[in-house]
């Protein structure tokens, strides 16, 4: 079974509709992990919601939504509305706009999000986290580190199970292989075997220009493809 995983989205719906084309995604066969980070900033955070909670109902455990730091804030703003300035000040306006042109209140949806998103997923040859990762078993290491941390992957000291992870906007795919040296560059359409080791980030900045990337997992190999991001 091939898997999907998919960076930061930021309420860009059309580059993410357009990649899952471009790497000939199969519902029904494929299993769909995301990075977290679907919601805020972009054009279209509500239809971001929408295709993704289809496809969670659609493909059930195989398709997998890491929870991201914006979501997280908006479970927050849910329970406490001292939240909203600072979300406001991350991203949160176009959120709160792309529900509101639909008639209805983000809120609302604030419990679904919360039910089915994950903090982590790991299998046995990898683990995934929106932002940062330990060198220990994923139940031990603080909701903080997964969530916001870009540090393990920035130092590049991180030499636990392999991790992809998004949060952090690069210009590239990059591989950080734990021992304190240079990111190595990761290029697209290109099968790489899948390392035992150290950290993937497949955050492309989409919503500042950038792109959303794609990797592809399967049988030990991966590739990365990506489509052009929204301005």
């Amino acid at each position: 079974m091939r898997k999907i995983i998919v960076g930061d989205v930021h309420g860009c719906i059309r580059p993410l509709k357009k990649l899952l084309e471009t790497v000939d995604f199969d519902e029904k066969q494929d299993m769909l992990i995301q990075l977290g980070d679907i919601i805020d900033r972009g054009p279209d955070p509500y239809g971001v919601y929408v295709f993704l909670r289809r496809k969670k109902g659609a493909m059930k455990e195989r398709c997998v939504l890491i929870r991201g730091n914006h979501e997280q804030i908006l479970i927050e703003d849910s329970r406490d509305p001292n939240f909203r300035q600072m979300w406001s000040q991350n991203g949160g306006k176009s959120t709160i706009k792309s529900w509101e042109r639909r008639g209805s209140f983000v809120e609302n949806s604030a419990a679904w999000i919360e039910e089915n998103t994950v903090l982590y997923y790991m299998d046995e040859e990898i683990r995934c986290a929106h932002a940062g990762m330990e060198d220990k078993e994923p139940d031990q290491i603080s909701a903080d580190v997964l969530l916001w941390d870009r540090m393990s992957l920035l130092d590049n000291q991180y030499g636990g199970p392999l991790t992809v992870v998004g949060h952090t906007p690069l210009s590239a795919p990059v591989y950080m292989d734990g021992k304190g040296g240079q990111a190595l560059p990761l290029k697209e359409k290109c099968w790489y075997r899948l390392p035992k080791t150290g950290m993937i980030c497949i955050d492309t900045g989409c919503v500042f220009q950038g792109k959303l990337t794609a990797m592809v997992v399967e049988d030990g190999i991966f590739s990365l493809w990506s489509a052009e991001g929204n301005p």
